[in-house]
């Protein structure tokens, strides 16, 4: 049975970045009957980001390529080394992934990145990784350039990953509530009734070409 590793870089448990998580999943679980899900959400952990204490590098060392940090997280990056497919989603806040989200990438990739000739990934076994990004901003303001750094580091680690993105997002169920200027309601609900279902068809679609990449292998 093919085992898939969720990450929820996002506050809210159902919201957008969730939503679209699920349906990588939905697609991943439509080609294959058998998968193993395990989902994260990242803000109900406690746990901080990389520290420098150099224990994974450690020469003749029982940590080396991995964090010795023991922290709520210590067990997600024990189950991920076992995976098949990780997926990793995150909403952008001030341009680039949450701090929640950084925060597990630099203890993932940076235990895992050796740093031997070639910066030798330490990781058991390459395998699929997909991210998932939601934003308030439209396709044309994205960062991409945000983007293409954290999934530098899980490309070298794993495979490069497969990017699945949401823009324009309806962000507030009550918009009376907020000060809100710079941007119309209806028109953020306008898009969300057209543009959000083939964000979702757009994950969905991706997962069944995981799939099909994991039965393949």
């Amino acid at each position: 049975m093919k085992k898939v590793i969720v990450i929820n870089g996002s506050p809210r448990c159902n919201g957008n970045t969730r939503r679209m998580a699920d349906s990588v999943v939905a697609g991943i679980q439509a080609v294959l009957s058998e998968v193993d899900v395990k989902r994260y959400d990242l803000y109900g952990l406690r746990y901080s980001g990389c520290r420098s204490c150099f224990a994974c590098k450690a020469k003749n060392g029982r940590s080396y390529g991995r964090c010795v940090i023991d922290d709520d997280l210590s067990a997600v990056l024990d189950q991920i080394a076992e995976a098949d497919c990780l997926i990793v989603a995150s909403p952008v806040y001030l341009m680039d992934v949450s701090g929640q989200t950084r925060s597990f990438v630099e203890r993932l990739c940076f235990s895992l990145g050796s740093y031997e000739k070639g910066y030798r990934s330490l990781a058991k076994k390459k395998m699929p990784v997909v991210t998932v990004y939601t934003m308030n901003a439209l396709p044309e303001m994205a960062p991409y350039g945000a983007f293409d750094n954290i999934e530098y580091f899980l490309g070298h680690i794993f495979s490069p990953p497969r990017r699945v993105c949401a823009f324009n997002t309806y962000q507030f169920c009550d918009y009376t509530r907020y000060v809100v200027e710079t941007f119309s309601e209806p028109e953020k609900a306008c898009w969300r009734d057209v543009h959000f279902k083939k964000d979702l068809q757009s994950a969905f679609d991706t997962g069944k070409d995981i799939a099909c990449q994991l039965r393949e292998g």
